[in-house]
């Protein structure tokens, strides 16, 4: 027998190393590069259409933001670069976004804040929400139309934004005012490049906005393309008064009475006085321990108080080995523990300076234990089993959240609104900034059926100086005492279970940042009673058999964003969510 050598004709082997080049290209199409991992992107929600999913995390190691504005991510940066604390970066980017986000935020609205102080360990919850003029009450709206509370100046509370910012970087603020708001004032002045959902925002809107407001966001009669630039010449000047004399003009200067006597002329509830009055409320924040974790929260009439709740249901079980034997078991029980979380939330959830919220019995492991007594492992709990006394409002998704931290700890989150999209679709002539429409999160008019013929709850309804009841829930993790984690999100009624989600995934499944915000999420807000799940959350098998165990089950987008930062072993990780249009950025 012979044997014959065979040499590889060059053009075939390249060739064949082309092929093999996309072979393997193809394979690892679906995969993503985190967090030093091979991560699938089976489960996670595909990316805004253009947009790059490695975009959407990122790794440093001196700072990280993490915003729903590519603009406002890259001021956060432009400060911290230039000698800028965490707060600092936080309240550029927080007026940042005012300006970038005019359908979901803005200083004509409110939010709350949680910050971290990391050598001390001392952490502090803020309160700069809206808050009912003196002359409300729960009646003014009774048997009025429903537009009255949802557009134009009937609809307006006394706004927070400037006063809560301002004085946060008064009291833990590095840089001059004036150099915090430049790059604000800048994108105000000379323009911000129009991104999609801007631009659809302006069209949904277009039917309720007042004139002046769309001489700003309709100029020319022409609704603004993605890609062109829109400017804000008024906002621009209001921007620097405040640059200038803090929250005083806004407040008891001419921008005060100019608000007092625009809203009063046309039928609003808000004066001088109410203005002249405002307090931003500033406690320490909600804390419980999960899994050695600690973990704080936003205090009331934030729902941080609901999102602790479920947090103790959920460690009665072990959750990572149950998602890996059964995600159908997982979801149940998720599922179960959103029921009953958001069920407290519908009968109790209130201003705490005017209704009594039980939080030390809310939050502690005896209470989830007997709430989560009933759960039946085979079948959902009807929702109609707690019914009582009930908020079922249903909350704007158009909200904003920005998280940030440094290398040392030092951490910021905070979320901010001017409720629905484009608020009360009227801004403030001459300056320039959307006032919202935050009246329509109080309940209605108590006593009053609402779409589900369900009773408002006297706990969240209309007192003057009340601050209505929120699901923003902005979050810090700790782990062995210092920042782990910092989440939060906008989404409406949406957030507090995304905020759930992202913990439960970073801290019980183990997934890197990204996953934990990409992942197909599911919610249940109590009424009405259906469990919707994200297309990516699931397989076949596991909505099936979620429908056998009763479940009325709807695929669904879900509405909430998560923006996050995660600090371990020496690197910060940030995350945008897919569902948004920021980005997370670092040094």
């Amino acid at each position: 027998m012979s044997f014959r050598t065979v040499r590889p004709n060059p053009k075939s082997f390249f060739l064949l190393s082309i092929l093999l080049l996309l072979v393997f290209t193809s394979c690892k199409k679906n995969v993503l590069f985190i967090e030093g991992r091979e991560v699938s992107t089976q489960n996670l929600v595909t990316p805004k259409f253009g947009i790059d999913p490695n975009t959407l995390f990122a790794e440093s190691k001196k700072i990280m933001i993490s915003t729903d504005s590519i603009d406002s991510s890259k001021v956060g940066l432009e400060i911290y670069k230039k000698g800028g604390n965490t707060i600092d970066v936080a309240v550029a980017s927080s007026f940042a976004v005012s300006v970038t986000r005019p359908s979901s935020t803005g200083i004509g609205g409110g939010g709350f804040l949680v910050y971290h102080h990391a050598k001390s360990g001392k952490s502090y919850a803020f309160d700069f929400r809206e808050r009912a003029p003196s002359l409300a009450n729960r009646n003014m709206y009774k048997g009025r139309p429903k537009e009255e509370s949802l557009l134009g100046y009937k609809s307006v509370g006394v706004p927070g934004m400037v006063a809560g910012l301002i004085q946060i970087h008064k009291k833990f603020g590095k840089l001059p005012l004036k150099e915090v708001l430049a790059p604000a004032i800048r994108l105000a002045e000379h323009g911000f490049i129009v991104y999609p959902d801007l631009s659809e925002a302006i069209q949904e809107s277009e039917q309720d906005m007042s004139p002046g407001m769309k001489k700003i966001f309709i100029p020319g009669g022409k609704i603004p393309e993605p890609g062109e630039v829109l400017v804000q010449k008024d906002l621009a000047k209001t921007l620097k008064i405040i640059s200038e004399t803090g929250d005083k003009d806004f407040y008891t200067g001419a921008i005060a009475k100019a608000l007092a006597e625009e809203v009063s002329a046309n039928g609003g509830a808000i004066h001088f006085a109410d203005l002249k009055n405002y307090k931003v409320k500033e406690e320490k924040p909600l804390e419980i321990t999960y899994r050695n974790y600690n973990i704080r929260t936003m205090f009331p009439p934030s729902s941080g108080v609901h999102l602790f709740t479920m947090l103790k249901m959920l460690e009665t079980k072990e959750l990572h080995s149950m998602f890996d034997f059964s995600q159908s078991d997982y979801y149940h029980f998720l599922a179960e523990v959103m029921r009953r979380g958001y069920s407290d939330r519908a009968v109790l959830g209130g201003d705490p300076g005017y209704t009594k919220i039980p939080v030390e019995t809310l939050v502690s492991s005896e209470y989830a234990k007997e709430k989560i007594s009933d759960f039946n492992p085979t079948k959902s709990t009807p929702s109609s089993t707690y019914l009582d006394r009930l908020n079922l409002k249903a909350e704007s998704h158009e909200t904003t959240h920005i998280s940030v931290v440094d290398a040392e700890g030092n951490a910021v989150s905070t979320t901010h609104s001017i409720n629905y999209r484009f608020g009360a679709a009227v801004v403030l002539e001459g300056y320039g900034f959307v006032l919202n429409d935050t009246m329509d999160d109080f309940s209605r008019s108590p006593g009053e059926p609402n779409v589900y013929g369900l009773i408002g709850a006297e706990a969240n309804s209309i007192q003057p100086g009340k601050t209505p009841l929120s699901s923003m829930s902005p979050t810090i993790v700790l782990k062995n005492g210092e920042t782990f984690l910092v989440t939060g999100a906008p989404g409406g009624s949406y957030i507090v279970n995304a905020v759930l989600q992202s913990i439960l995934f970073t801290l019980d499944l183990n997934l890197t940042l990204y996953e934990s915000v990409a992942r197909g999420r599911i919610h249940h807000q109590f009424f009405p009673d259906a469990l919707s799940i994200e297309g990516p959350a699931t397989d076949t098998a596991t909505f099936n058999q979620l429908k056998a165990k009763k479940h009325e089950v709807r695929l669904g987008n879900n509405m909430a964003k998560l923006f996050c930062v995660k600090r371990e072993n020496g690197t910060l990780y940030g995350a945008a969510d897919p569902r948004g249009d920021g980005i997370p950025v670092g040094e």
